[in-house]
C-alpha cells in the first residue's frame, strides 16, 4: 500500500501527509523497504514534483503547506481516498436594513440555497476548511435578498469595521471594512481580499464575525460575506 501511496498520490506534500520526517532517515528508510524494482520509480516521483509554495495564490496548495496541521485520521482519509480536496466557497448573506451591526454567522442559522451554505454557525463533521480570501459584498432589493445584486460596499459600511474567529482562535484581528474596497482595481473580483496568512477552520468550532457599521444601513439592504478556500470532504 505504501508503494502505491508515493507513487499515486496527487499530492505534492506527501511528507507531511504521510508523517513522513524528511530531515531525517525516515524518508530514505521508507523507500528502501519498498521493492527494488519500485525505488526509481518513487524517487523520481518525489523529485518532479513542484515545491508547494503559498505564493501562487492557490487554497489548494496552501492547505497542502498545513497537512501537518490535521488529525492523523483526516490524513490517513486523504491518503486511502475516503475524504478528498475540493475547492469550496463559504457564504452567507444577512438583512442589514436599518443596523449599525451584524453577527455574520449565528447559531440559527440554516442552509437555503442563494441565502448560505453554513448551519449553525459551524462547519460539518470532517469538514476542515482553509480560508484564502474573503469577499464581502452589499446589495439592495425590495423584494428581499434572493433579489438582491450585490456589488461594492457603500461608505457607511466600508468606514466600519469587523473582525473574524474561529474556536476562539482568532484568523482576522479588528480591521477596517475598507478592507473590501476594490472600486480601483481591475484584477480583482468585486470586495475580494487575499489573506496573507491563511486560516485552518476546524469542524464543529463556532465561527464569529461581528461587522460594525459607521451609521445605519439603508432599509432593504443585505450583507453578502464568502469564504474563498479549500475543504478536506468525504468522496
Amino acid at each position: 500500500m505504501e508503494q502505491d501511496e508515493f507513487l499515486g498520490s496527487e499530492y505534492n506534500n506527501l511528507a507531511d501527509l504521510m508523517g513522513i520526517d524528511t530531515n531525517g532517515g525516515d524518508l530514505l528508510g521508507r523507500i528502501s523497504r519498498l521493492p527494488k524494482e519500485k525505488q526509481a520509480g518513487v524517487i523520481k516521483n518525489i523529485l518532479t514534483r513542484p515545491p508547494v509554495t503559498i505564493s501562487q495564490n492557490n487554497s489548494r496548495q496552501e492547505l497542502e503547506k498545513k497537512f501537518a496541521q490535521l488529525p492523523k485520521e483526516i490524513k490517513d482519509g486523504l491518503l486511502n481516498q475516503r475524504l478528498q480536496l475540493v475547492d469550496t466557497r463559504l457564504y452567507i448573506v444577512k438583512e442589514i436594513s436599518g443596523k449599525q451591526s451584524i453577527d455574520v454567522f449565528q447559531g440559527t442559522d440554516n442552509k437555503n440555497v442563494g441565502l448560505g451554505n453554513i448551519a449553525n454557525q459551524k462547519l460539518e463533521k470532517d469538514n476542515w476548511f482553509i480560508v484564502s480570501a474573503i469577499r464581502m459584498l452589499y446589495g439592495e432589493s425590495a423584494d428581499g435578498k434572493e433579489k438582491a445584486d450585490f456589488t461594492h460596499l457603500p461608505p457607511e459600511i466600508l468606514n466600519g469595521e469587523f473582525e473574524l474567529e474561529a474556536g476562539q482562535k482568532k484568523i482576522f484581528g479588528l480591521t477596517t471594512n475598507d478592507t473590501f474596497d476594490t472600486r480601483n482595481r481591475t484584477d480583482l473580483q468585486i470586495g475580494y481580499y487575499k489573506l496573507h496568512s491563511t486560516k485552518l477552520i476546524e469542524p464543529q468550532v463556532e465561527i464569529k464575525m461581528p461587522v460594525k457599521f459607521a451609521a445605519a444601513a439603508k432599509a432593504s439592504s443585505f450583507l453578502k460575506v464568502v469564504f474563498v478556500g479549500t475543504s478536506v470532504v468525504p468522496f
